[in-house]
């Protein structure tokens, strides 16, 4: 799976950023962290508000910095 963290750098986004590599180790599997820090392609993406979190391209969260526990709930499904 492919999560993608949105933000500029702020302490809120690489907060979500950790937050979303301890969900995909705790969920097991095969899973890619990437950050992206384009302000471009967040708009492109239809966000509005950081930090932001996407699960296989599907926006999940928006302006929020959701837990680990959170965020491997979603993976899981």
């Amino acid at each position: 799976m492919l999560i993608e963290v949105f933000g500029p750098g702020c302490a809120k986004c690489e907060t979500l950023l950790r937050n979303a590599q301890a969900a995909a180790a705790q969920a097991g599997g095969d899973h890619a962290v990437v950050k992206i820090h384009d302000y471009a392609a967040m708009a492109a993406r239809g966000i509005l508000s950081t930090p932001a979190l996407a699960l296989d391209g599907q926006v999940k969260f928006q302006g929020k910095v959701a837990s680990a526990d959170e965020i491997a709930a979603l993976i899981r499904g």
